[in-house]
């Protein structure tokens, strides 16, 4: 099999035992729909590029603005051919009526999405990855992204759910509590416990890498064993004894 390069230059080829060459990944369809309809470039099924185009297994904006046309050719299409385009073109044609549409990576600006979710378009989707872990799935009327972009704009907004009915173009209110449940229920599995609470968190590391030089002056003359943990007084807290050692910590 002769060589393929990607849309930037590079080589690829399906072997992982050439290590020169970058790792590369299938196009996606809705990329290659989406690129045939907005650029009028046709690009083949089973087309490559290098995985550092991707986000999400969909194309960066800057990997499209990349692509151009290499020839001209005719292509005879059959009944089922035009409807599908047809089908597709609409799809797209739907999604670009939506303004807040997260599926589409390129719908919606860095500055929308922390406007939106607190989170850059970046975290986000590394957020997205995260909680995807968490069993979560695609459903008729959301998928993963919608879910969780619906759920952040409500925490970081606080909009009614027919207000969130209305922006992400849902039946109505009781569609979106069952949506920010679903996302509310992934986060907690796939996320809370492994970045907030005590169980997250070795006392090594507090010490280490959470305890600043002029804590340790003011809080316990310096020493460099202690863990310095900072607690609210305005919340009744309960610790277990047999969970969390009290040993060398001090509470203000």
């Amino acid at each position: 099999m002769g060589d393929r390069y990607c849309l930037c230059g590079a080589r690829l080829d399906r072997s992982s035992a050439v290590r020169s060459l970058k790792s590369p990944s299938n196009i996606s369809s809705e990329d290659r729909y989406f690129i045939f309809f907005t650029r009028n470039i046709w690009i083949p099924e089973g087309a490559r590029c290098c995985s550092d185009h991707l986000v999400n297994h969909q194309l960066k904006q800057e990997a499209i603005d990349q692509i151009k046309p290499v020839s001209i050719r005719q292509q005879e299409l059959n009944s089922a051919d035009v409807q599908l385009l047809l089908n597709k073109s609409q799809i797209i044609f739907e999604n670009k009526n939506k303004k807040f549409n997260f599926d589409d990576l390129l719908g919606l600006t860095d500055d929308e999405y922390r406007l939106l979710t607190s989170l850059s378009k970046d975290d986000f989707n590394e957020f997205v990855e995260t909680v995807s872990s968490s069993g979560i799935r695609n459903s008729s009327n959301r998928s993963i992204r919608t879910a969780i972009g619906i759920y952040l704009c409500k925490i970081r907004l606080g909009l009614s759910n027919r207000m969130l009915a209305c922006m992400f173009q849902l039946p109505d209110k009781k569609t979106v509590s069952r949506i920010i449940d679903s996302a509310r229920q992934a986060i907690l599995k796939s996320f809370v416990p492994y970045n907030l609470g005590f169980e997250h968190i070795t006392r090594h590391d507090v010490i280490n890498h959470h305890t600043t030089t002029i804590a340790r002056e003011l809080m316990c003359g310096g020493a460099s064993a202690t863990a310095i943990v900072v607690i609210d007084g305005t919340y009744a807290l309960e610790i277990a004894q047999q969970s969390i050692s009290t040993k060398n910590l001090q509470f203000v």
